[in-house]
């Protein structure tokens, strides 16, 4: 019996593969179980470790001594070698990894951590524990290893981290709005352009917020585990790779007037919308930073950083965006605006920064990790972020690409459709908050072998995530003419939106919301390739065609549009959930702890076997 391919692959001396050749892996013997974990050859005469200790195989002491087996015995072995398959290998072997957490939260000393002592590694200015465990790593694997919890206290938990994360990506979607009130004013071309600006953005940097969404797996997992370094190390990685994605969208940016002038037929609006998007490339690493340090502060429970953050910016953004564009000393007109947006970037990224090195967090930071480190395993957080692009970028594109339909049934159903696109879309952000609390959570048990706090979690999120949709739902359908009111003065507008409203997107914000909350389970599963693959699917093979269908062929215009996209967000909602109703549970914890296992030792090369695991 084999638990993983490419582990067992990679394992195996004789096969040379791997960035470090024919070097052998460390070899991990569960308690208690009676089959092996890794096998050797393809062959007829497979043979298994276990098998080669059965037939009394010599093994070279000085190759054993050099690459520092994991066959521990001071921890119970086998106590039958058979070839016999039995069903609680995997359960045997999950116990072993919450044994070795204990066993090493029990090797460590008690003191405080300020008594800890830290070498320096020479060019890095990188602290780094001494062999004892910090005492914030013990008290991490106590809180959600050994942590019991209830659905009352889980409720409470996501109240109070979903909370402050609400008000953040309000004000975090208060910053286009800024813009285009404060540009709209110039003129007709330049909200044109500043619209066109806004939304290409919009999209493009949905590219690195799908690829900081393999943090919500991967830091509070290490976090959970534990393994505090890690999620430094973690985040680190993914800043890198994601400066890495932004270098063509940067040089896409640079000449976008040569692809517009294409779509566009205003020369002008074309000028001013690239003018925009130049600027903006320089203001871009910032927003990256902000985006990274958020998950890193939220792998720790810390969630209200972001909040005050967007409270001190928000004020100061809007000050500074009127004195560039309308003040007339400094101002600078359109040019103002994106100006102020990059100013508004790298200052959030400097308060969260200020805010871990004085207040709280930095008992994750370790300093710059080394070269060596951040650019290895790479393919570890590609691989999630792939399908967290796909994730968020299906949603934005889809509601991009109904506006676009909306605009051949005239000007008034597209105002409406703006109007209630932008309801929704705000509507949205009190059940992604959940969703990234939830997340949070359970990738934080996930991450200290906490099987029954991660199930609890996970119910309590998915419900907590069906409430918080259906006050949605109550609000857009109670407000409704008030809601209309704030966009537009036109009776006629008023009329359309309300009736959208009444009922149809009002209900739609239930399956949206649970929707939500799904993909962010799945996401601290792990298993955001299959979110993705459902998001994709639903909104492009399933719902835009539909929506296509009977907004056009059948002629229900607005409606159709939104019935055409709302059953797609059905389809993610009853799927989803589904999936993680029927989640094999100790597979999740068993490649979790692999995943810990293998990256808690800076001096293993196990890229493949890290691949392996997620792939």
């Amino acid at each position: 019996m084999v638990l993983f391919a490419t582990i067992n692959r990679l394992a195996n001396p004789n096969t040379g593969v791997g960035l470090t050749g024919s070097r052998r892996r460390r070899i991990f013997v569960p308690p208690s179980t009676q089959q092996p974990l890794f096998s050797y050859g393809a062959d007829d005469d497979q043979r298994s470790f276990l098998s080669l200790i059965e037939n009394g195989s010599e093994f070279d002491a000085e190759e054993d001594v050099s690459d520092t087996a994991s066959v521990s015995t001071s921890r119970s072995l086998p106590d039958s070698f058979t070839s016999i398959q039995t069903s609680s290998d995997q359960e045997s072997f999950q116990s072993w990894l919450v044994e070795e957490h204990q066993r090493r939260l029990s090797a460590a000393p008690s003191h405080d951590e300020e008594d800890q002592v830290y070498e320096v590694r020479p060019g890095w200015g990188r602290r780094r524990p001494s062999a004892a465990t910090s005492s914030s790593s013990k008290i991490s694997r106590r809180n959600f290893t050994k942590l019991r919890t209830n659905p009352v206290l889980e409720a409470q938990v996501l109240m109070r981290h979903s909370s402050p994360l609400i008000l953040t990506f309000i004000l975090e979607h208060f910053f286009s709005v800024v813009c285009l009130i404060v540009v709209g004013k110039l003129g007709t071309k330049q909200l044109a352009a500043v619209s066109l600006a806004t939304m290409t953005s919009t999209i493009t940097f949905a590219i690195f917020e799908g690829t900081a969404t393999a943090l919500d797996t991967l830091c509070p997992q290490a976090y959970g585990a534990g393994n505090l370094e890690l999620v430094s190390v973690f985040v680190q990685r993914s800043y890198l790779i994601s400066l890495a994605f932004f270098v063509p969208c940067g040089v896409f940016w640079w000449f976008s007037g040569s692809v517009l002038k294409f779509v566009i037929d205003d020369a002008e609006v074309v000028h001013l919308t690239s003018q925009f998007l130049r600027i903006l490339i320089l203001g871009a690493p910032g927003y990256i930073l902000f985006e990274n340090g958020k998950r890193f502060l939220q792998a720790q429970g810390i969630f209200e950083a972001s909040t005050g953050i967007m409270f001190i910016s928000a004020p100061i953004n809007i000050f500074v965006s009127w004195v560039l564009v309308w003040n007339p000393q400094y101002g600078m007109g359109f040019i103002g605006a994106p100006i102020a947006a990059v100013g508004n970037f790298w200052l959030v990224s400097i308060l969260l920064v200020v805010y871990v090195r004085f207040i709280d967090g930095s008992k994750c930071w370790f300093g710059l990790a080394s070269a060596r480190e951040l650019f290895s395993h790479w393919g570890q957080i590609i691989y999630l972020a792939i399908p967290g692009i796909i994730m968020i970028e299906s949603e934005y594109m889809a509601y991009e690409i109904m506006t676009l339909f909306a605009s051949y049934f005239g000007t008034k159903p597209l105002a409406a459709q703006s109007a209630v696109s932008s309801i929704a879309s705000l509507a949205y952000m009190v059940p992604f908050a959940v969703s990234i609390a939830a997340s949070t959570r359970v990738a934080n048990f996930i991450g200290g072998q906490n099987l029954s706090g991660a199930v609890t979690a996970t119910k309590t999120g998915m419900l907590g995530g069906l409430v918080a949709a259906s006050f949605n739902c109550f609000i857009l359908f109670t407000f409704r003419f008030q809601l209309a009111r704030v966009f537009t003065d036109d009776p006629e507008v008023i009329t359309l939106i309300t009736q959208l409203l009444n009922p149809l997107v009002a209900i739609l914000q239930i399956f949206d919301g649970c929707a939500a909350v799904d993909s962010g389970i799945l996401r601290a599963q792990g298993a955001q390739k299959l979110g993705g693959l459902i998001n994709f699917i639903a909104y492009y093979a399933f719902a835009l065609p539909l929506a296509l269908i009977l907004s056009k062929n059948l002629g229900w215009q607005l409606y159709g549009l939104w019935i055409g996209v709302g059953s797609g967000m059905f389809a993610i909602a009853v799927t989803e959930t589904i999936v993680i109703l029927s989640s094999d549970w100790d597979q999740i914890l068993l490649r979790a702890g692999l995943l810990d296992e293998f990256e808690d030792d800076d001096d293993d090369d196990d890229e493949g076997i890290i691949g392996g695991i997620f792939g």
